[in-house]
């Protein structure tokens, strides 16, 4: 099986590739900038090829295979200093149709996105899970957004599988709420618990999203799916807190806020019923992401 991709120097996208090369898959992966990644991950996938394109500019896709059996579209811009609203619908929504373009010549079967949480936007059930509606996104939940009904639009001859993702841990993880919560751990700051009764279980660890992707490419299924994934199990947030202070020796101090927003846990039945998706216990998950990022 050939597969293709996106995003190759994200802290996901590095992990898809290494999953789908050890994996025994033929990789070609695309980037847009992150050439000292790319450098290590060509060591680490040597059977992989690398192509730096941007996604928004449909002229770079010639570049690219003429045939590939699947693509995993990992890329993605998100509000961050410097990128403007044209950058992120550039790459999320203008480079989802272009990738469209090219499936459509390449004759590829089968695409799995990463979505996000995000896309739901403001979340008024308590569990969130495939039949949650979209309210109010911000720009990058509706940029990711008009990408998903982009490929569901599609999806009579090329099935698409949107995976839609929370707080995703593993080595190099950053920007989510967990990692900043723990760089400000290991820097003994006082931290503010908001709802602290709350149950918690919105992440994932990389090596169950990579092991999700490849078992969707491994099944047989047609039309659009969109589902949200989460860890197992669950854990109150004030907990959560107190388990990453006591494993890194933390001096932080931790008081109680008012909740600016109401919090939600996340359903994965829809994404273990039909795609083979076994994540592990929140706990087990925040033991394996202190180990890979103070060890």
């Amino acid at each position: 099986m050939h597969v293709l991709v996106t995003g190759a120097s994200s802290f996901i996208g590095r992990h898809v590739v290494l999953a789908m090369s050890r994996a025994g898959l033929r990789v070609t992966a695309t980037y847009r900038s992150g050439a000292s990644i790319i450098e290590s991950l060509k060591a680490a996938a040597q059977d992989a090829d690398f192509v730096r394109l941007d996604l928004g500019h449909e002229p770079d896709f010639v570049a690219l295979p003429r045939k590939v059996d699947c693509i995993v579209h990992v890329a993605g811009v998100s509000a961050m200093p410097g990128i403007t609203v044209d950058d992120i619908l550039a790459c999320n929504v203008t480079g989802a149709r272009n990738l469209l373009n090219y499936a459509r010549t390449a004759n590829v079967s089968r695409l799995v996105l990463a979505s996000t949480l995000s896309v739901h936007g403001d979340v008024e059930e308590q569990t969130v899970d495939e039949t949650t509606p979209v309210r109010a996104p911000d720009l990058y939940g509706a940029s990711k957004y008009l990408a998903e009904r982009l490929f569901a639009a599609e999806a009579h001859w090329l099935p698409c599988v949107a995976v839609r993702l929370p707080g995703v841990l593993g080595q190099g993880a950053h920007r989510a709420w967990i990692p900043t919560l723990l760089d400000r751990i290991r820097q003994d700051q006082d931290i503010t618990v908001y709802s602290p009764n709350a149950m918690f279980n919105n992440a994932a660890h990389v090596v169950d999203i990579c092991g999700l992707i490849l078992d969707s490419l491994r099944r047989q299924w047609s039309g659009f799916h969109g589902f949200p994934v989460g860890a197992d199990g669950q854990i109150a947030i004030a907990e959560l807190v107190r388990i990453l202070v006591s494993a890194t020796g933390s001096r932080s101090r931790i008081t109680e806020g008012t909740a600016l927003k109401k919090p939600f846990m996340i359903s994965s039945r829809y994404a273990k019923m039909n795609f083979g998706y076994a994540p592990m216990d929140i706990e087990e998950i925040l033991s394996k992401y202190v180990s890979e990022t103070c060890s």
